[in-house]
């Protein structure tokens, strides 16, 4: 059985080993009629979704989630050498991390910007919110559950620090939706494991979310026993407050159709290790007429192993001439350069299937401009629109649940249009280069153009500190005109005083 690291407090693992190809039934969306389907006959139907989540839809995640983090179920199963003496190295490669890691560095790496330009009230709340709860890093974190399992969850909830919005394991949490053509969800799950009854079965914690209230379970192990309410809340969302993230309609994980392909590398990389270490243990056969010198085998072979230097005396023939003694290892025959033709088109196999760009290329080698880069990522590109307006989409539902929540805590029913949301690709831009060229062809840039241009600041961000800069000159230009205007009265008075002196002195004299 594969024990894999699960994210936070997953929910229990299964012997994974014979999940692939994965079923349909492993990443299926659960669909009824309306609300009351679930809660019927003591939520017979709530508690076979949550039966079914947790014998089929969790062991596929947990596969998907091992090949981020080099424990690939293909090669640490099963036996795989029939000689149990033999070398059996498993060399596993996480090339499901480097496809993941690269969907959601493209995407999310520069923070997504937010606008929404009908409300600017509204849009600083939410402008607030984004910053309260670092929102850029977890559009990250969900991106990157995206391109690993297909499929991502936020959860909102109000506390005494105000609104917050959190990442939701996607071990534990799936949403249910209706059966019609628009699929609007109608409920959420969030199942958590909480410890063992005294057989040793697993309890879970299950929890519902309705677009009105937040139902709590008491602990259950699913089997045979119905599902007991324990406390009831309500909110204010108007709406479920997990929202879900998906990569495509599908729900497939960015690397999922290169599985056999990972396997297979792993193998041949495995198999070539073994072969060296095979070589090292290969059998040595002794040909000849020889003499072992009172010493049987088993202390031959020991001094072999300890000292390196095998020594043997030959026998003499009938004519009193010595014999021959040969001795030499016998191996299996390894062509090294068709196994690593073979590994090499594996693993072109794997990043042109997945669309994601070779950088150790060699016809890519040293040419990373953003020109070089958009051509040697163009499938890439074909591929990443569908999740990013998946991705879009589902951010647009988490804002429309912050809007209902100020909507309803102003008592106020007005509407609001979907936020705008802007990504900026994580590439290499030579914008010098097109900046230079506009400006030589004649045509005029504005200084906030020239500001959004770059990555490092903003033209509201320069304003603002250009106008800082302004104040603090002028401060400082009426500070300097009052020192200029107090030394000028100094030196009157000081000139004043002078003459007064002077007549003094000459009053004196005439006196005297």
């Amino acid at each position: 059985m594969l024990k894999v690291n699960e994210f936070e407090n997953g929910v229990g693992l299964s012997d994974n080993n014979k999940l692939f190809p994965f079923s349909v039934e492993s990443n299926i969306h659960y669909r009824v009629n309306s609300l009351n389907d679930l809660i019927n006959n003591s939520y017979e139907t709530l508690t076979q979704i949550i039966n079914h989540f947790i014998t089929n839809q969790i062991p596929r995640l947990e596969v998907l989630d091992g090949y981020s983090k080099g424990r690939n179920a293909g090669i640490f199963s099963g036996d795989r050498r029939l000689d149990k003496n033999k070398a059996d190295h498993r060399i596993a490669h996480n090339f499901g991390k480097l496809i993941a890691q690269f969907v959601a560095g493209y995407t999310t790496s520069v923070p997504l910007k937010y606008d929404l330009p009908d409300d600017s009230k509204l849009n600083a709340k939410l402008l607030e919110f984004n910053k309260e709860n670092d929102i850029a890093t977890l559009d990250n974190e969900l991106m990157y559950d995206v391109a690993k399992f297909g499929r991502a969850y936020d959860i909102q909830y109000k506390n005494d620090k105000g609104n917050k919005i959190k990442q939701a394991n996607v071990f534990e949490t799936f949403v249910i939706y209706d059966t019609t053509i628009e699929r609007r969800p109608v409920a959420a799950v969030r199942i958590v494991e909480v410890g063992f009854t005294k057989d040793s079965v697993k309890s879970y914690q299950s929890i519902l979310y309705t677009d009105k209230k937040i139902i709590h379970f008491k602990p259950s192990t699913f089997k045979n026993a119905a599902l007991q309410e324990d406390h009831t809340d309500s909110h204010f969302y108007n709406g479920v407050p997990i929202v879900e993230y998906q990569s495509n309609k599908y729900r497939t994980s960015w690397y999922e159709d290169v599985l056999p392909l990972i396997d297979a590398y792993d193998q041949v990389e495995s198999d070539t290790s073994n072969y060296m270490t095979d070589v090292i243990n290969s059998l040595l056969v002794i040909n000849g007429d020889f003499s072992t010198a009172n010493t049987n085998v088993n202390e031959l072979i020991k001094q072999i192993q300890k000292y390196g230097i095998l020594g043997l005396q030959s026998g003499i023939d009938r004519n009193g001439n010595a014999t021959s003694v040969d001795a030499k290892y016998i191996s299996t025959e390894f062509d090294s350069a068709a196994s690593e033709s073979y590994k090499e088109r594996i693993r072109k196999d794997i990043f042109n299937i997945s669309n994601i760009p070779d950088m150790t290329d060699q016809n890519f080698a040293g040419n990373t401009t953003g020109v070089a880069m958009r051509y040697k990522i163009f499938g890439f590109e074909q591929a990443i629109g569908q999740t990013i307006n998946a991705f879009k989409r589902s951010i647009a539902d988490r804002c429309e649940l912050l809007f209902n929540l100020e909507s309803n805590l102003s008592v106020s029913k007005k509407k609001h249009s979907n936020v705008l949301v802007d990504y900026t690709p994580n590439l290499p831009y030579a914008v010098s280069e097109e900046v230079t060229m506009l400006i030589n062809a004649g045509v005029p840039i504005s200084r906030k153009t020239m500001y959004d241009l770059t990555h490092f600041t903003t033209a509201e961000t320069e304003e603002s500190n250009l106008k800082a800069e302004e104040e603090q000159l002028q401060s400082s230009d009426k500070l300097s005109e009052s020192f200029k205007q107090a030394n000028k009265v100094n030196t009157s008075n000081d000139k004043e005083d002078s003459s007064n002196d002077a007549e003094n002195d000459e009053n004196g004299d005439v006196d005297g």
